[in-house]
């Protein structure tokens, strides 16, 4: 095992902040244990000011989500790492660490698998028109006969062309699923190619194609500035009025505004939400009172067996840190960090 002693001898220290999950990386603290890293559970910050307070002195930071995006590098001067552990990284200024020489790593794959079964029970409700249903039955139309004739266009999974915008982990392991149930795929992911595409049984088309051909849309991109309202309403417009729109990424990628505002004018026929623009969701949030949205919580990656994979996950990863490697998911592998990181591997021959 390497040393993950700094120069002068001193421990590796790491702040946990006490934001999501942070009592899972506290039961799988092992890695860090072993790598002889100093671990303190930390107040999460809300601002430039109390970051560069409660984070002075330590060379890693496992952040979780909390009421504030993780800037301050600059008065942080001896931050070598920050972990999320989380699959998107919103809640950390990634370009602002990357400057100052701060390596930024994650958990991409804890809930890959998790997040796809949340997205195929939002299709499943969505196309079946579940809300609609639903308060049907509320209002006293209970019979099948009562019900159907007043939630027009009840859709079919079967048959159905489903539009992944974007094709990375989750979109692929949703495609599979949806796939099963006789959908269709197709999607518009431009950095992919149409040879893996097709491996996947999905079509690469252009947005304007995805949106117009879909009954189904699928949102599976990361948050980013050039991602905040990607789904606006001049492109909710290009939908068919039978379709539906499904959020299980970040819920700023949607106009929540505009969804609602197509939903309610029927200018869509439904949608399926696990993340909205202010979480969490509350009853004056609008979506959440509309008869045509099926949601749920953020609740894709809440699952006993992914929990236990952040806590685990996101200690190891900053014992490799400790240990002078790059973590094995970098966020920003073009950074210049500002303690030489070596990348682990095999052995050299004997």
């Amino acid at each position: 095992m390497r040393d993950s002693c700094l120069m002068n001898g001193d421990p590796f220290r790491v702040a946990l902040t006490d934001g999501l999950r942070y009592e899972r990386v506290l039961e799988h603290r092992q890695p860090l244990d072993d790598a002889g890293v100093e671990l303190e559970v930390v107040a999460a910050p809300a601002s430039d000011a109390e970051a560069a307070a409660r984070l002075a002195g330590f060379q890693g930071v496992i952040y979780s989500h909390g009421p504030y995006r993780l800037h301050a590098f600059d008065q942080l001067p001896d931050l070598v790492g920050v972990i999320a552990p989380t699959v998107g990284v919103d809640h950390v200024d990634v370009q602002a660490a990357t400057a100052a020489g701060v390596v930024v790593g994650n958990i991409p794959t804890f809930a890959t698998e998790q997040t796809a079964d949340i997205a195929l029970y939002l299709m499943l409700g969505a196309v079946r028109r579940l809300p609609q249903i639903r308060r049907e039955w509320a209002a006293g139309h209970r019979a099948i006969a009562d019900w159907e004739r007043r939630v027009p266009a009840i859709g079919d999974m079967r048959g159905s062309v489903l539009a992944l915008i974007g094709l990375g982990r989750i979109a692929r392991a949703a495609a599979s699923r949806a796939q099963a149930f006789g959908a269709r795929c197709i999607a518009y992911a431009p950095t992919v190619s149409p040879w893996e595409a097709q491996g996947l049984g999905v079509n690469l088309v252009e947005l304007s194609e995805a949106l117009a051909r879909a009954d189904i849309v699928s949102i599976h991109l990361p948050y980013t500035p050039g991602t905040h309202h990607f789904m606006n309403a001049a492109r909710l417009a290009q939908m068919k009025p039978s379709a539906v729109l499904i959020n299980v990424s970040r819920g700023p990628i949607v106009d929540e505004a505009a969804l609602a505002d197509a939903l309610e004018a029927g200018a869509i026929a439904g949608a399926g939400v696990d993340v909205f623009e202010t979480e969490p969701p509350t009853p004056q949030t609008r979506l959440v009172s509309l008869p045509n949205v099926i949601w749920t919580p953020h609740v894709g990656g809440s699952t006993g067996v992914s929990v236990h994979r952040v806590g685990h996950g996101a200690a190891e990863q900053m014992a490799w840190i400790a240990q002078g490697f790059w973590p094995r998911d970098t966020v920003n592998p073009e950074v210049t960090p500002r303690r030489r990181l070596t990348s682990r591997g095999y052995p050299e021959p004997a």
